[in-house]
């Protein structure tokens, strides 16, 4: 009775180790099948690059005006990156809306392209900063090379000074964190 016992216990611990190995090499495949990076973070730094008229994108001028911008950052997903994005913006609400932005990373070349949600800044005219009251929904929709077809979603947080303001023309900053896939 004693053997059988003792043969039933290693039986249960070999068992028990068994299926533990299997759980872990499971999890590891689905982790490298999935291709999602939970932790999707980043920043960058960006400069005005132009300003003006586009009525059949943001609507009757000069009320509203279409934004470029251009810059670089680093990110959880591709490393250093050079980004190039355009928004519309109504100069009597504040409201920043279709905001379109392409990341392109160095080391690959791959590209990953951003839309965020319409947001509202807020500004001190005493300090002269621009800046979002909460963090702003965006989405990833799509990329080229590694990143073709990718998706997710995060939120973005954005901080600029305005120029007409105090004259001065620092680069502005943005910062997000979320979730990005690719697929296989």
């Amino acid at each position: 009775m004693k053997t059988r016992l003792t043969l039933t216990l290693i039986t249960l611990v070999a068992l028990a180790i068994m299926v533990t190995a299997v759980r872990e090499t499971r999890s590891e495949a689905a982790i490298l099948d999935d291709q999602t990076n939970p932790h999707y973070k980043g920043g960058s730094t960006f400069n005005l690059a132009g300003a003006g008229p586009n009525v059949a994108r943001c609507g009757a001028f000069p009320e509203n005006i279409e934004l470029s911008f251009t810059g670089s950052g680093i990110d959880t997903e591709g490393g250093f990156n050079t980004a190039v994005f355009s928004a519309c913006t109504n100069t009597a609400t504040n409201l920043v809306f279709d905001l379109e932005a392409i990341d392109t990373y160095a080391q690959s070349g791959d590209q990953v392209f951003i839309e965020a949600d319409s947001f509202v800044q807020t500004v001190n005219p005493v300090t002269c900063v621009a800046t979002n009251t909460h963090g702003v929904p965006f989405r990833v929709a799509g990329g080229t090379g590694g990143h073709s077809g990718a998706t997710g979603q995060g939120r973005f947080h954005i901080t600029s000074n305005l120029t007409p303001c105090n004259g001065l023309t620092p680069p502005a900053q943005v910062w997000f964190e979320g979730v990005i896939s690719t697929p296989q």
